[in-house]
């Protein structure tokens, strides 16, 4: 049975693995921990998502944001003695793939770009105390990196606002002036008035010292630096890579007997403190701005559980939290979060079936609810997730290849700017496919 255990369980990994949703990719497995001594394994991974989304509030933009990525995994696992063994892991966490495909002087979000990466490399020991109770953890380094570009008519708007409420707030302090504050002043004074915009033309007008000084405080530097962001293409960063270590702690229940094992894994924030290069119209021109900014990848606990229902079926089930309220990027020159993201729980069921010594399938399903939030981060424009896995491993001597293929149905969702949503997209999907191949020497 435990054989089979072990079978199942990568071929439900390396199916898996391949269509994780947002920033996160890999989902952090550390269950080669688990594999027999001198097990090598090497995994590659195809997504092509398809996010399909348009413009609301008026501008005519339309996008397929989802770009297609590839990803790898690898381990090698061995034992000292009995009593302890060790695992060295390769995956690459998080990161982002995303390009808003249309003109930025016609459309809400048209040039904005995300090209996030990140690699890992974790060494992790185990303690066996009994056949059935261990634990395990170790040190995890991470590289992070990457460039982030932001255009189009919405940020066109956002990022000019957001630096004149700086400059109001900056010339007094007890203002209290919000880029929500300044973009509804603007409105009121363009001929959108209303009690709310009424509201915020007052606020902003009191800060500056009346109305009389609103067109020289707020709208024409509004007015030039909006277009110098669309005659500089707008504004990007380049993250340089970066290399951070985070702590891994996990525990182990086994029943040999009956092919059971509950795993509870802790992956701790990793930080990261990396050289940037901004270019933003409205502040340098055409001009890279050189700057540090530190940021941390999110802590999470993935819950892994198995167990044999017969000696040729086999049941699996998952949750996996990842903490992304601490997840800030706020580059230095643009004074603003590039990531709104809402913690995700992630949950997988499936049932793995030997139909020969050599050969076992399994299917499993794949379930993330929505956050719930009105708007969401243009840089994922996704909110929940379900999907299907179908994969299968075959076993000749001592090399186990195992593959599958995944459907994920992705949540419908508002990309959001400054708190509003500016395009709409619904329908989304994507479509992985894995390989992973395992050698015991």
């Amino acid at each position: 049975m435990n054989r089979f255990t072990l079978a199942a369980l990568a071929a439900f990994v390396g199916t898996g693995a391949a269509t994780a949703g947002g920033l996160d990719r890999s989902g952090q497995s550390v269950l080669a921990i688990f594999d027999d001594p001198m097990t090598a394994g090497i995994g590659l991974s195809y997504v092509q998502p398809s996010l399909n989304g348009a413009d609301v509030g008026g501008a005519t933009g339309t996008y397929d944001a989802g770009r297609s990525y590839s990803s790898y995994s690898w381990s090698f696992a061995n034992e000292v003695n009995d009593r302890f063994s060790y695992a060295v892991i390769g995956d690459q966490p998080f990161g982002a793939d995303i390009f808003y495909n249309d003109n930025p002087l016609t459309s809400n979000l048209g040039g904005t770009t995300a090209d996030l990466s990140s690699d890992a490399i974790s060494f992790i020991g185990k303690y066996q105390f009994t056949d059935r109770v261990s634990v395990f953890g170790g040190l995890r380094a991470e590289q992070a990196g990457g460039r982030v570009a932001l255009n189009g008519l919405a940020y066109a708007n956002a990022i000019p606002a957001a630096g004149v409420a700086r400059a109001i707030n900056a010339a007094n302090p007890n203002a209290g002036v919000t880029t929500a504050a300044v973009g509804g002043a603007l409105q009121f004074a363009n001929g959108n008035q209303n009690a709310q915009t009424q509201a915020a033309f007052n606020q902003v007008a009191a800060a500056v010292g009346g109305p009389a000084n609103f067109a020289a405080a707020v709208a024409t530097p509004f007015g030039q630096a909006r277009g110098a962001f669309q005659a500089t293409g707008g504004y990007s960063v380049e993250l340089e890579q970066d290399w951070g270590v985070g702590l891994t702690l996990g525990a182990a229940y086994e029943i040999p007997e009956i092919a059971l094992r509950l795993a509870v894994t802790y992956h701790s924030e990793v930080e990261h403190s990396t050289n940037t290069s901004e270019i933003l119209g409205p502040v340098g021109g055409a001009a890279a701005i050189p700057g540090t900014l530190t940021f941390n990848s999110p802590q999470s606990v993935n819950i892994d559980f198995q167990t044999g229902v017969n000696e040729k079926t086999l049941v699996l089930a998952s949750m996996r939290w990842t903490d992304w309220d601490d997840f800030d990027v706020i580059p230095q020159t643009l004074g603003a979060d590039l990531a709104n993201i809402d913690d995700s729980y992630r949950w997988t069921l499936g049932v793995a079936r030997r139909f020969s010594p050599e050969l076992v399938g399994l299917a499993s399903l794949t379930y993330e609810k929505d956050g719930g939030g009105a708007t969401i981060s243009p840089l994922g424009p996704t909110d929940g997730q379900i999907g299907l896995s179908i994969g299968a491993r075959y076993t000749k001597g001592n090399l186990n290849v195992s593959g599958g293929i995944n459907y994920t149905k992705v949540g419908d969702a508002f990309a959001g700017v400054g708190g509003q949503p500016v395009a709409s997209f619904t329908d989304g999907s994507a479509v992985g496919v894995g390989l992973r191949v395992a050698y015991k020497f």
